[in-house]
């Protein structure tokens, strides 16, 4: 856990949560990255250059996840409205009018359908407007955040901008915009061509687009030797070779700046719902404070409080219509609410120093019965259920589409009908009810054996595993498995913690 992460492996983990939250195919950005190098080195551009060229091309859409509720609200389902429009120039009105016809009210009759499309029509500029300058200005703050290079945050505030001067928010144009943003604008947009409408139509795609959307003498170089450029759909992507075109010296995070950045990422997360807005660093800080009160190692505080941050990157995945939606989910939304862990684990897995923090992550609605998601596994592992209980204590807090944030009692409620029906864990469930100041104390842990409760008042008491063993007539090695089991359902990790747990509930008469 203390191991330095490359940021680049970082920032690939978010890309792919991008092209999530986008509606576009995975690895969608690391193919335009590909392609962005390739482009940077055919221009001859300097290291500076090719390393925003790098950056911008993995994190264009770094803060699309901020109008999405608000795009959901006006025009429908993000995704699907992002990725039918994301190769359209939408200064094309043919091609607009087509796209918005595809998407729009077929099940309905003409009538019903061209006053949709209509509607759809008027409300889409504006709404696209507020989309593209906030997702600028969120990816700038994001990229600060994360200590990326000055030029990159910069240039991050003009990657929907055109160079005809019609872009948003419409504050450069021309060779105004800087060189590593333009160049990335055409690899993005030749990444979409030639994987929907094949090779030739993209070269005359993107010449169609020279002197409005891209740059001319770019276009040219580009469709000069399109094949050139790797472009191909069909050719494997190697993520570390991608990787490695990043310009030495690689930044790497650690520390301090590594928590930075995972905050930055749960934030931006969460900006998915106006329901779910400071969900992820109130998980993370639940989770770390109920794992310092059960005991927990620094290094298992530090990885649960990181899994905290990222533990709904999944989410970007799915549609804010469905986490915005007030009545009962279809069975398909349903599915994809069930998936959004594995998407979680799935994009952090990009990042291999943080396969630990991955795996708990992507735990978080597992149950100690087997009734969560996204595997079905009973009892998943300690830091797993405590993850659990850390999420749905701070999810009551937090007011949702169907209900208002619940009262104190309330939550505390929940949580222990959770622990009594034993789909939480009851030690991860008392250590964050006792952080977040509701009595615990009396209750008895789940499921201590009468001989265990023998065993933990001796050791309470100071008794040695041998004078343990001596008075209740057994083994050393029985006496250690039994402590062994006490620690587990307490909680704790060591004698003096067991100790303070048992006077805490009561067991010293045993």
């Amino acid at each position: 856990m203390d191991q330095p992460v490359r940021a680049a492996d970082l920032m690939a983990a978010v890309s792919a949560a991008s092209d999530f939250a986008k509606g576009l195919p995975e690895e969608q950005a690391l193919r335009t990255c590909r392609i962005a190098l390739a482009i940077a080195e055919r221009a001859g551009l300097g290291v500076e250059d090719r390393r925003a060229v790098f950056y911008l091309s993995l994190l264009r859409f770094v803060g699309c996840t901020a109008t999405a509720s608000e795009m959901a609200a006006a025009l429908g389902d993000e995704l699907a409205v992002s990725s039918l429009f994301a190769a359209v120039d939408p200064r094309d009105l043919r091609a607009v009018l087509g796209a918005a016809a595809s998407l729009i009210g077929a099940e309905h009759g003409l009538p019903r359908r061209a006053l949709d499309i209509a509607k759809f029509l008027a409300a889409a500029p504006a709404v696209i407007r507020e989309h593209e300058v906030t997702s600028c200005e969120v990816a700038q703050l994001f990229a600060g955040r994360v200590g990326l290079p000055p030029d990159v945050t910069a240039a991050l505030g003009q990657v929907f901008e055109r160079f005809d001067g019609h872009g948003n928010p419409g504050v450069a144009k021309g060779t105004g915009i800087a060189l590593a943003v333009r160049v990335e604008q055409v690899a993005h947009a030749t990444e979409l061509l030639v994987r929907t409408v094949g090779w030739d139509a993209a070269s005359a795609g993107l010449r169609r687009r020279a002197g409005s959307s891209f740059d001319p003498d770019l276009v040219e170089l580009v469709c000069q030797d399109l094949h050139g450029l790797r472009a191909d759909p069909d050719e494997d992507l190697d993520q570390a070779e991608v990787l490695a075109g990043e310009p030495e010296p690689w930044l790497e995070l650690s520390g301090d700046s590594l928590d930075d950045a995972l905050a930055a990422i749960g934030a931006v997360a969460d900006l998915k719902s106006v329901y779910t807005r400071g969900h992820a660093s109130g998980v993370a800080a639940r989770a770390a404070e109920a794992g310092w009160a059960a005991g927990l190692a620094e290094p298992d505080v530090t990885l649960i409080r990181r899994a905290g941050w990222l533990h709904d990157l999944g989410r970007v995945a799915v549609s804010a219509r469905v986490w915005d939606k007030a009545g009962p989910l279809t069975a398909a939304q349903w599915e994809q609410v069930r998936l959004h862990p594995y998407v979680t684990e799935r994009v952090l897995s990009r990042c291999p120093r943080l396969t630990e923090v991955a795996i708990v992550a992507g735990s978080h609605h597992e149950r100690a019965d087997g009734s969560g998601y996204h595997r079905g596994v009973s009892q998943p592992g300690r830091l797993a259920a405590l993850l659990a209980a850390a999420d749905v204590y701070q999810a009551l807090t937090e007011r949702r589409p169907h209900r208002p944030a619940l009262a104190p009692a309330e939550r505390a409620a929940v949580l222990r009908a959770e622990r009594d029906d034993g789909r939480l864990a009851g030690w991860a469930v008392d250590a964050v009810l006792a952080t977040a100041g509701h009595p615990v104390a009396g209750r008895a842990p789940e499921a201590l054996t009468a001989r265990e409760r023998e065993v933990l008042a001796l050791v309470a008491r100071g008794a040695t595993n041998r004078t343990v063993a001596q008075t209740l007539g057994i083994s050393a090695k029985t006496v250690n498995a039994h402590l062994e089991h006490v620690f587990t359902k307490l909680g704790v990790t060591t004698r003096g913690a067991a100790a303070f747990q048992a006077i805490e509930y009561g067991l010293l008469d045993a």
